[in-house]
């Protein structure tokens, strides 16, 4: 039995990494032949592109960073239990670690191992629980503002888009207040679960580090200055994916008009049943960019796109593996 205990884990991690792979290695809508020629033939222009979008990972991921230790802060001004804070590269490496498994169906496995990782680093569950509803919330409306451009950019009328969203802002800025109380109240309810309680209390450290209990709400100025910084990432992901397209050399596109593309894709991408969006968002691509570029482009870039991310990832696991390697080298020739 104890041998049984001791070899477990090792066994479901090896587990979860294969079925992690072969997931992404589907998720690619390419032959395995085809993908070696492809690289070969990729100009400097592509291979910028996918370090760019790393880059724009590695900020969001940094965001989702700030975002817990904020919530974290707000608990402790509540009275709740105070944990430890989370480290930059502590956070990234979690980051990055849990997002392959995206991939997996059910859509909500990167963050089932992102909470696991999170709470074993000493982070209370309040906390996880509120940046990640938080992170959703402000990904989903940083890429609603471009979506609102690139349908200006459509030929959208302008002034009724530009009021609504107008409309929409004041009015989560007002009400933000009473908003926040009521999402209070939901982390206070999820965080009684007791299958979730169990099912946590598997992969943490210390009992203490996760207590759960009250609640971690973000106050409404910092709320908008993440929205902020979501904007700016989301910016940078749209210059990574217009270079994307302009090193096809099948025709050129607006800067803004690719960063909408994109933004809106990923987001109606959201409502695909398939791990990553698979689908919904190659389809959308196709559709925006065949707009411009014409149908064959398209499609060559939407599914060049997916392997294109897929490469940024794994750019961004392995330059954070590499820099957390670092220490150890230094410790071992000390």
């Amino acid at each position: 039995m104890a041998a049984l205990q001791r070899w477990a884990p090792t066994v479901l991690k090896t587990i979860l990494v294969v079925v992690t792979v072969f997931f992404v290695v589907r998720s690619v809508p390419l032959r395995a032949s085809d993908i070696p020629a492809f690289l070969m033939r990729a100009d400097y222009r592509f291979y910028a592109s996918m370090l760019l979008f790393a880059v724009f990972l590695m900020l969001q991921a940094s965001i989702w960073v700030l975002i817990v230790n904020a919530a974290m802060t707000e608990g402790e001004r509540e009275g709740i239990r105070e944990g430890r804070k989370l480290g930059l590269l502590t956070g990234l490496r979690i980051f990055i670690d849990s997002q392959f498994a995206k991939y997996i169906p059910g859509g909500f496995w990167n963050y089932a191992g992102r909470v696991v990782l999170a709470t074993r680093a000493g982070v209370p569950l309040q906390a996880q629980l509120a940046s990640i509803v938080y992170e959703n919330v402000l990904l989903v409306s940083a890429a609603l503002m471009y979506a609102l451009l690139f349908a200006l950019s459509l030929g959208g009328s302008p002034l009724p888009l530009v009021s609504t969203a107008l409309v929409i802002i004041a009015l989560a800025y007002l009400l933000y207040d009473r908003i926040t109380t009521w999402i209070r109240q939901l982390f206070v309810r999820a965080s009684r679960w007791k299958l979730l309680g169990r099912l946590l209390a598997k992969g943490r450290e210390s009992h203490e580090s996760a207590a759960v209990g009250g609640s971690a709400v973000m106050p409404r100025n910092p709320f908008f200055g993440y929205l902020v910084c979501f904007l700016g990432s989301h910016f940078i992901m749209g210059i990574a994916f217009w270079m994307l397209t302009d090193s096809f050399g099948e025709g050129h596109i607006g800067l803004l008009y690719a960063a909408g593309t994109f933004a809106t894709s990923w987001l109606l991408g959201l409502f695909s049943p398939l791990p990553g969006g698979l689908g919904v968002r190659e389809g959308f691509l196709v559709y925006f960019l065949s707009l411009k570029l014409g149908t064959d482009a398209a499609l060559h870039i939407s599914v060049i796109a997916r392997l294109w991310n897929i490469m940024a990832e794994l750019t961004f696991w392995l330059l954070i593996k590499a820099v957390s390697h670092l220490p150890k080298r230094v410790k071992m020739y000390e």
